[in-house]
């Protein structure tokens, strides 16, 4: 019996259910802040899967997608028949609902219903994902592994609170095609020629992937050209970040032309917005609901503080081709999140989110490694 407890697979079973179970809070977090945008039409879960949202919102269709995919894969009879279920008002006040006390909830729309409910795992999923993708990053970063196992959990609880302003189903799968982007960048293996171009075919297709859920990421593979060179010469590290941009854009255009005619505009222009919000004093303590509990905001003095903390300790202890990274994704999103992020809207710096991770990862590697240190003995007087 102590052999099985102490075998390698049930510690993996241990590790999968602590991840599990912290994304679950993580994600229950966040939906009892934003739900799905339930009944703002702009940008609602059902204009999404309808592709009625206004724009850019409804050029993030991934998710939705997939929604639509997968409902479409069933018998029109099975869909009304699983729809009607889940439908169910007496689902309201029911704790396998998702509508709990929430009869408003468009999870309660049998013509949406199924698609919800998917969006709704599925997003789950995709934040239980990016935690195993950061763990990884962060065992690769040098990390230890007990710090590299925290890092990913205290990402995940802190993502509630920066999704402040607004958050959206498709953060989540931002988190995780950013962190599966910086696995494929790191060492491509040129000593196997097949090799390096599959995995340069499952970036590109990651790429494309991601500027479906959210066309951000067009601006963030350039941050990976410092791990591409780990590889790779200049020329070739550079091409690949051309060939990435190219695919991007296409992925990008074809979604304009899809939705011309929606509502909305292409982008939402607000240069100077969050200069004058970080001006006024009073906006570095505000707080908001989060977990259920007045806490401070994403952007805030208190997460400030954390985060100076973090980097101060972490940043001489990263390789320097991720320090790079972080320069690079610094450069590209903060002059971004000054032209288009709404006020305080931390969401918005969500390129630094593998970044905060990684210096995340080794401030705790050396914590972690002082508070094991045996305490020096006092001297003989």
């Amino acid at each position: 019996m102590n052999r099985f407890f102490d075998s390698a697979g049930y510690r993996r079973f241990l590790l999968v259910l602590l991840y599990w179970v912290v994304a679950a809070a993580a994600f229950h977090g966040f939906y009892t802040k934003w739900r799905l945008n339930d009944g703002h039409v702009p940008h609602s879960l059902a204009s999404m899967v309808q592709g009625t949202a206004d724009r850019p919102y409804v050029y993030r269709q991934f998710a939705p997608a997939l929604a639509n995919g997968i409902q479409g894969l069933l018998p029109p009879a099975s869909v009304a028949r699983i729809s009607e279920r889940l439908a169910d008002p007496r689902r309201v006040n029911s704790r396998s609902g998702l509508a709990m006390r929430y009869p408003a909830s468009e999870a309660m729309q049998a013509p949406v219903t199924l698609r919800y409910h998917l969006v709704y795992y599925l997003t789950f999923l995709a934040l239980l994902g990016a935690m195993a993708a950061m763990r990884s990053i962060c065992l690769k970063a040098g990390a230890s592994v007990p710090a590299a196992t925290t890092a990913p959990l205290v990402m995940a609880l802190l993502l509630p609170f920066f999704l402040t302003e607004g958050g959206f189903f498709y953060d989540f799968f931002e988190v995780l095609f950013m962190a599966w982007a910086i696995l494929l960048a790191w060492r491509i293996p040129v000593h196997s020629p097949g090799r390096a171009a599959g995995r340069l075919i499952l970036l590109a297709a990651v790429a494309a992937m991601a500027t479906w859920n959210k066309e951000a990421f067009f601006f963030f593979v350039a941050t990976l050209y410092p791990l591409l060179r780990l590889s790779l010469s200049r020329i070739r590290a550079a091409g690949v970040v051309a060939a990435l941009v190219f695919v991007c854009g296409c992925v990008y255009l074809a979604l304009r032309m899809r939705y011309a005619g929606n509502p909305g505009g292409a982008v939402s222009f607000q240069p100077g917005a969050n200069l004058l919000y970080f001006l006024d004093p009073g906006n570095w303590f505000r707080t908001e609901s989060t977990y259920g509990v007045a806490l401070p905001k994403g952007l805030s003095a208190v997460m400030v503080l954390m985060i100076a903390g973090v980097a101060v300790i972490g940043w001489g202890r990263l390789p320097a081709p991720l320090r790079q990274h972080v320069l690079v994704a610094v450069a590209v999103n903060v002059p971004l999140f000054l032209l288009f992020a709404a006020e305080g809207e931390a969401r918005n710096l969500s390129m630094l989110y593998p970044s905060l991770l990684v210096l995340m990862a080794m401030a705790l590697t050396a914590w972690m490694r002082g508070a094991a240190s045996p305490a020096p003995r006092a001297g003989n007087r």
